[in-house]
């Protein structure tokens, strides 16, 4: 049985690369067979950086681009599981900023206080949301004079007694207005406790469409996204480097990792082994047919299929990911239902990089505007010159025009065919592969991501842009790229619970959906930190301790005797 894989780990992103990390290391099974299946050419699945030519040290963040670090009273709070791996693998980190460091007049932080609101055609300035002469909604008088974090906590405090607020099985056990809190989908419950209008300013002033989707209450009411902070932190040089760095030492411990192939079947043979049906693919950029540039993944041709054998199975994917895998198990009702359980969410980013960082002439120094208008999120990332390798007099700045989810999404859809940006090299700056336009110049077109973006995405943010931070113009652009998560084998950016769900009972259950069977689900998608790294990890831990006896991690030692503060359910 020498030719037998023990464990045949599925998804290249971190849950995948942190499985194979663990499963070959110091703690992990001796001799084990292992092998990990992408089918891209790229490890990091959600986790995407890229470099824009002319700011080498500022990571342009496609996907996942930061976490929250425990609290200086608590090492077991908010994500300790991706803090302390982050440390124990030396990766570099950094504060994440979410507004000005800048001291103001009162000798304090200025923060996100300046930063802008643009919603109803109207300009107000974070720190006057509170404000209900200046804020354009018709808000109740017991809504009046609230943010859009004081509205969630407000409607928290009217529907949950604060002391069942610290545990899950508390709120689950939850009774409001006669029925389980969990069977409650959080626009359902908000339409019966606050007025449509402090809904509505929630949902345009959040910046995400997520915070208020019709998701499980349970998931939905404890919420604090609304709140910038300034307790957010991320990996020098981009978020894509952790799993590169376990996919990196995972191979140096005896993985076998093997890149662009698709699992595409399963099937449990009489002796208990597992035939995975492998596909090779292969990862090109191309000119779609109705116009755009893009670099796309699809089976090879003229290879046929191969099989591999193995005893266990990891599917380290997300939801839309385990659908397109044939196994006759997903069709059980009850497997299916629990698959079924949550909501896909659809997330895009468009990046602008610009010669200078005009925002600045209006105070805007990091963190985001938000407006209602379809680039919803504006980030300020910072310029060159001040990265902590940049170079001196480099002013070119990088801006996050657009970063969206759910409902605005299909509007910048609906621009990814035409013409791609071709944008241009700033002077200095040697080139990258170089394209024709439809008049036969030749033009730049870059960073390469699963898409470049398109000359009409382009003017419609950059147009946007302008109206939020009200300039009648400012120099364009010289390089732009996007990434659309709604496509397979994705299907979205990150999961939310469906309400009528009992998910503490259903996370345990689904990472081994069929008792019999040695077919294992982890990642962020059935994780009590939906849209995060730390659910990866999380049920990832859950997985490796479980259901292959691993020790408890090295890394987390001192963070042992509080494993359920850690893990979750």
């Amino acid at each position: 049985m020498s030719d037998i894989l023990d464990i045949a780990i599925v998804g290249g992103g971190v849950t995948g690369t942190y499985c194979a990390w663990r499963l070959t290391g110091d703690q992990g099974i001796t001799g084990a067979k292992v092998a990990m299946f992408e089918y891209s050419d790229r490890i990091g699945g959600r986790l995407y950086t890229k470099t824009i030519p002319g700011m080498p040290n500022i990571a342009a963040e496609l996907g996942g681009m930061r976490y929250i670090p425990p609290s200086e009273e608590d090492d077991a709070s908010n994500q300790p599981m991706v803090s302390n791996l982050i440390d124990a693998l030396g990766l570099p980190s950094h504060v994440f900023l979410m507004g000005n460091p800048k001291p103001g007049p009162d000798g304090q932080p200025i923060g996100e206080k300046d930063n802008i609101f643009f919603l109803r055609g109207k300009h107000l300035k974070m720190k006057e949301q509170s404000d209900p002469d200046k804020v354009p909604y018709n808000l109740s008088w017991n809504e009046r004079g609230k943010s859009v974090n004081d509205l969630q906590v407000f409607a928290f405090d009217l529907l949950v007694p604060k002391n069942r607020r610290n545990s899950l099985d508390a709120l689950m056990d939850t009774t409001v207005f006669g029925h389980p809190l969990y069977t409650y989908g959080f626009w359902n419950l908000m339409s019966q406790t606050l007025s449509s209008e402090a809904y509505q300013f929630m949902k345009d002033a959040g910046g995400y469409d997520a915070n208020v989707a019709n998701a499980n209450a349970v998931a939905q009411l404890p919420a604090t996204e609304y709140a910038n902070t300034s307790g957010f932190k991320a990996i020098t040089g981009g978020y894509q480097r952790l799993p590169l760095t376990l996919a990196e030492k995972a191979a140096a411990q005896g993985t076998d990792i093997r890149m662009n192939r698709r699992i595409s079947r399963i099937e449990r043979g009489e002796d208990g082994v597992y035939s995975l049906t492998v596909v090779e693919t292969e990862t090109q950029l191309v000119y779609a047919d109705l116009g755009g540039l893009r670099e796309v993944t699809r089976d090879k041709e003229g290879v046929e299929p191969s099989i591999v054998k193995a005893k266990d199975i990891i599917l380290a994917l997300p939801r839309r990911s385990l659908e397109l895998i044939e196994w006759v198990e997903w069709k059980q009702p009850d497997v299916k239902a629990m698959v079924d359980s949550v909501l896909i969410q659809d997330a895009f980013k468009l990046l602008l990089a610009y010669d200078y960082p005009w925002w600045e002439a209006q105070g805007l120094v990091a963190g985001r505007s938000i407006t209602d208008l379809p680039v919803r999120q504006i980030y300020y990332f910072g310029t060159e010159e001040d990265q902590p390798h940049g170079e001196k007099g480099n002013t070119r700045s990088l801006l996050m025009a657009s970063y969206n989810d759910i409902t605005t999404v299909p509007f910048w859809k609906g621009l990814e065919k035409g013409a791609p940006f071709l944008g241009r090299l700033p002077e200095g700056v040697k080139g990258v592969a170089k394209e024709k336009s439809g008049s036969g110049e030749e033009g730049t077109p870059v960073p390469l991501a699963e898409c470049i973006a398109t000359d009409a995405m382009v003017a419609s943010a950059h147009a946007q842009i302008l109206a939020v931070h009200g300039l009648v113009d400012v120099d364009k652009p010289y390089s732009a790229i996007y990434h659309d998560w709604s496509g397979d084998p994705y299907g979205g950016g990150w999961h939310e619970w469906k309400a009528g769900f009992r998910y503490d009972k259903l996370m345990p259950a689904i990472r081994q959906p069929v008792p019999k069977d040695r077919v294992f689900i982890c990642g962020e998608a059935y994780s009590n930190n939906q849209g995060w790294v730390e659910g990866c990890l999380q049920t990832a831990e859950h997985v490796l301790l479980e259901k292959f006896d691993l020790p408890w991690p090295a890394y987390l030692a001192h963070l042992k005797d509080q494993k359920a503060a850690v893990l979750g359910p």
